[in-house]
């Protein structure tokens, strides 16, 4: 993992960062199965191999991502060499003691080298230090990469809802304790 800096995102930063590439690129889809034929109802998520790479559109548009940014819990920023590499936001309802990443973007050039993860581990930090209960991570069905990174830091597969998406695609959320 490189060793990037970790700070708050300031306004001269959004214009760099909604210049990233929010998209991805996924050999797997999560497909959910339900099973209505016992007493109790049944879904079951598997991870399925798509029969080629497809580039998955960001559920969100930029106007959506960078809108009211000094209303969130945090909005941080990840710098690698001087570059603006990533970020993730982190929204909380009011009383409620449960913090969730609503946004968590790489840019294209450095994926898969670490630097989610040491954005998350700055969040589940920040997180902890605040005394959330719990952390809450949101992301589509189709991104496996995302939902890889939350199983390897222990995260859970806490639920999903449909439409939940401004694109009304499905939702699928991972949740881990911060105690």
């Amino acid at each position: 993992m490189p060793e990037i800096d970790v700070r708050p995102v300031v306004p001269a930063d959004l214009e760099s960062l909604s210049a990233f590439e929010h998209g991805y690129y996924s050999d797997y889809v999560w497909q959910m199965s339900l099973d209505l034929s016992s007493e109790a109802a049944k879904s079951e998520f598997r991870r399925t191999r798509l029969p080629r790479r497809v580039f998955v559109p960001y559920p969100r548009g930029r106007d959506e991502i960078f809108r009211d940014t000094a209303q969130v819990e945090a909005f941080l920023v990840a710098v690698l060499d001087d570059n603006l590499v990533g970020y993730v936001k982190v929204q909380t309802e009011k009383d409620d003691r449960i913090a969730r990443v609503t946004d968590l973007v790489v840019s294209a050039a450095v994926r898969r080298q670490g630097i989610a993860s040491g954005l998350l581990l700055a969040v589940m930090e920040l997180s902890s230090h605040r005394k959330y209960g719990a952390l809450i991570m949101e992301m589509q069905s189709k991104n496996d990469p995302a939902i890889t990174m939350a199983g390897k830091l222990g995260f859970k597969f806490c639920g999903y809802r449909d439409h939940y998406f401004s694109n009304k695609e499905l939702a699928i959320f991972f949740s881990r304790l911060m105690h």
